[in-house]
């Protein structure tokens, strides 16, 4: 038996993804999604989940690479916004180093990300990011320093059981090796539900795998990932049955 996460990403992007996200979760086919704070529907996602007491299951989506940014500062970093002081998503290589003036600035963003998810009313159990931008090793300090100050306990691995390079491979594991040195997770590995179902080593006994998924979309009532196009109606309940679905919130008690 794995211990499975299902994480619903971009929680707060817009009213279809909101309802399509609370969808999964009240069939039971989802425990877990993290928040976007800076998109006009945001505040709705954050009533949804506290209405329908799922708040303490809800953690934060970091981001630095779409819609409005909440300060000021990063909006003149031209590595994270345009000339209209927009996020942008411009990834040509990794961020591997941040000037002092960035450093601020994503500091600061990210802090402030995470005070006006607590004050739409969500604790946060865990965090991830937009774009997956916390994998990037020049962010990596930057953000444990941010998760301890702000008592966060779970940072997303990187993808461990996608098929990739060798040199990809040894920088996910350098990189989640890292997190667990810091104990800011829970988790053994982390991917999608088709790496889930390419990977053909063996798990360890007693794992917790999260697997990410991007709700978007009910068509006849039946759920669909706005990425992949899967439905997740169908394909879910073949991940989770003879394994135990879990939470990051279950974990953190």
């Amino acid at each position: 038996m794995k211990n499975i996460i299902i994480n619903a990403d971009d929680f707060g992007k817009n009213k279809e993804v909101n309802l399509a996200i609370m969808a999964l979760m009240d069939s039971n086919l989802c425990m877990d999604t993290t928040l976007l704070v800076n998109f006009e529907d945001s505040a709705q996602a954050a009533d949804l989940a506290t209405s329908t007491k799922k708040k303490n299951n809800v953690g934060i989506h970091l981001n630095l690479t779409e819609g409005f940014p909440l300060t000021a500062k990063i909006r003149n970093e031209s590595r994270f916004c345009d000339k209209d002081g927009l996020f942008h998503y411009n990834k040509v290589k990794r961020i591997v180093h941040l000037t002092s003036s960035e450093k601020k600035a994503v500091q600061e963003e990210l802090t402030s990300q995470i005070q006006l998810c607590r004050k739409l009313g969500i604790p946060i159990s865990h965090a991830d990011s937009h774009n997956h931008v916390h994998e990037e090793p020049g962010m990596l300090l930057l953000l444990i320093d941010i998760l301890r100050k702000e008592n966060i306990p779970f940072l997303r691995l990187t993808n461990n059981i996608e098929k990739t390079s060798f040199v990809n491979r040894f920088y996910r594991d350098s990189y989640n090796s890292i997190l667990y040195f810091h104990k800011l997770t829970r988790t053994d590995y982390f991917g999608s539900t088709l790496n889930l179902r390419n990977y053909k080593k063996p798990f360890k006994e007693n794992s917790i795998i999260e697997l990410m998924v991007h709700p978007g979309q009910i068509i006849n009532n039946q759920i669909y990932d706005v990425y992949s196009k899967e439905n997740l109606s169908l394909h879910l309940p073949g991940i989770i049955e003879g394994n135990r679905l879990t939470s990051y919130h279950q974990f953190a008690k």
